[in-house]
């Protein structure tokens, strides 16, 4: 092998690890800043470009049109005037991400990375309830001088499931099959 192969070789590991460091942020920028309004924005700088487009529309009309990662954050957290669609639904979530597919090219790059989301909450009426959704997110990538970030994000919603679950004391008899 030579100089320049090991050379690319090693430069392209360097870069996987630092776009994975990327993705893995957004999450962690949901994720540590359960019920705040603040945090989320700060986080997700290290992870778009200022002018980062984001794609959610797949997710509903609460999404609108194509947003930056600033709106997606209002949209999401919500504003001093008003809950967002996660701080005001709510309790508690975490964002879970599978292994990136990731195509690297020069300075810019292509990631696919499945999302597996869990979000608790309670209904108007007080009954628990979680909401599960396996989505794709779709990633064009660039190397800035902060290192890599995402420039354009599409996300790909698979399925939503909205499930009630038990207060706490209730038993399972009778709401499951019984074993045989």
């Amino acid at each position: 092998m030579s100089a320049a192969t090991l050379e690319r070789d090693v430069q392209y590991i360097l870069d996987r690890f630092e776009i994975q460091d990327v993705l893995a942020r957004y999450a962690a920028g949901q994720d540590d800043h359960q019920g705040e309004q603040g945090g989320t924005v700060e986080d997700w700088g290290k992870v778009f470009t200022p002018d980062a487009v984001l794609d959610y529309t797949q997710a509903g009309p609460a999404f609108g049109e194509k947003v930056s990662y600033h709106q997606l954050a209002e949209i999401m957290r919500g504003a001093a005037e008003r809950p967002g669609l996660m701080s005001g639904s709510f309790h508690k979530w975490q964002h879970m991400l599978g292994l990136p597919l990731v195509e690297i090219e020069g300075d810019t790059a292509q990631a696919r990375t499945d999302l597996l989301a869990t979000h608790s909450g309670r209904t108007n009426v007080g009954t628990p309830w979680h909401l599960f959704d396996g989505c794709i997110f779709h990633d064009d990538l660039v190397r800035t001088d902060q290192g890599w970030r995402i420039r354009y994000r599409r996300l790909e919603v698979h399925y939503v499931e909205i499930i009630e679950t038990l207060q706490p004391g209730k038993k399972l008899e009778g709401l499951i099959g019984q074993a045989q």
